[in-house]
């Protein structure tokens, strides 16, 4: 463990002394010409460019081992159109299925606006941001076992006041073409945002969902699904100029075959972060976070330091340092590093 924390230590340096150094707060012009070019209200492109490094300290599978990544090479094209009408449609050339988001909506007022197709549901806290602005190069482990990051079919959201809400019905199998089995996955979320307390917000959510939906794995890492499944949850966010402070807890119900036999799983987990500004452009931070699974008597653990690191208004670097404490077995180290270009 020490030589790891030398290692540890070594990066913490550069990233935090060296890398702002290649911080230039004159004009950019090239990010302006972009802006100019492709992005107006009626049509606009985005982009997310990700790639980066992974490297496991005791040379075993942890987080892939030691290999170089590209995590997202991301287009987006949406806009807005006559008569309230609104469009996206967004592709990851990184990896399958393609299309991430194609749906078209309407805004009948900042209350309500509707939305039909393929797009991301507003379920859990850590899924909710785009990969371009998580607090960490790696979601969590308890959203990547219950939480699904795209859906189809057509949802409700719309603000009121501080409060927003997201209602939404789905086929429940992800992207897959058809509903395999006539029923239908309700996913909700309520927050509310409180603005006048301090210099930032506080906000405050709850969110569920239900279906039946066998024959569909839960999340993008949980099992494989035989039949209902209940997830309940709920999390809140504290951001100040200097200070961040979030946590969420997850618990799902999940019906699937084990043994030969149809049996109840329950996996439910939590994260907390904690994030301070050293900089205008540098934030050091701080998570740990749990995961249980009930039928295999698993309970793991993992803490990671991050450091985000602005260079431009559209580029960034970020650099995690993971310890994972399994339930059984021994503790795994690693290392990411993630160079990003977003527009």
């Amino acid at each position: 463990m020490k030589n790891y924390s030398t290692f540890l230590m070594l990066f913490m340096l550069t990233f935090v002394y060296f890398v702002p150094s290649l911080v230039n707060a004159q004009d950019e012009p090239l990010s302006e010409q972009i802006k100019n070019t492709i992005q107006h209200e009626a049509f606009t492109v985005n982009s997310i460019i990700q790639t980066g490094f992974r490297y496991s300290l005791a040379d075993d599978g942890f987080q892939g081992g030691r290999t170089f990544e590209l995590g997202n090479a991301r287009i987006s094209l949406r806009g807005n159109i006559d008569n309230g009408f609104y469009y996206r449609l967004f592709l990851n050339f990184a990896g399958e299925p393609n299309i991430l988001d194609a749906y078209i909506g309407y805004r009948v007022n900042s209350a309500l606006r509707l939305t039909l197709g393929a797009m991301k549901p507003k379920q859990s806290l850590d899924y909710i941001p785009s990969p371009a602005s998580t607090d960490f190069i790696d979601r969590t482990r308890i959203a990547g076992l219950l939480v699904q990051s795209r859906e189809l079919g057509l949802s409700a959201e719309g603000d009121i006041g501080g409060l927003y809400y997201f209602a939404g019905l789905f086929n429940g199998n992800k992207h897959r073409a058809g509903n395999n089995n006539n029923k239908f996955y309700t996913i909700g979320r309520v927050q509310y945002r409180f603005r006048e307390l301090f210099p930032g917000f506080l906000q405050l959510a709850v969110h569920g969902s239900y279906g039946n939906t066998p024959g569909v794995q839960a999340g993008n890492s949980g099992p494989l699904l035989f039949g209902k499944r209940t997830i309940m949850g709920a999390d809140f966010r504290l951001e100040t100029n200097d200070f961040l402070l979030a946590a969420e807890y997850l618990t799902g119900d999940l019906e699937i075959e084990k043994n030969d036999a149809e049996q109840t799983e329950t996996i439910s987990g939590y994260y907390i972060t904690s994030g301070y500004n050293i900089s205008d452009k540098t934030m050091i931070l701080g998570r740990w976070q749990n995961w249980s699974r009930k039928l295999d008597s698993t309970d793991d653990n993992q803490f990671t330091i991050g450091v985000n690191q602005g260079i431009t208004s559209i580029t960034s670097l970020q650099f995690n340092f993971d310890s994972y404490y399994p339930n059984s077995g021994d503790t795994q180290y690693g290392l990411s590093f993630l160079l990003q270009i977003t527009f």
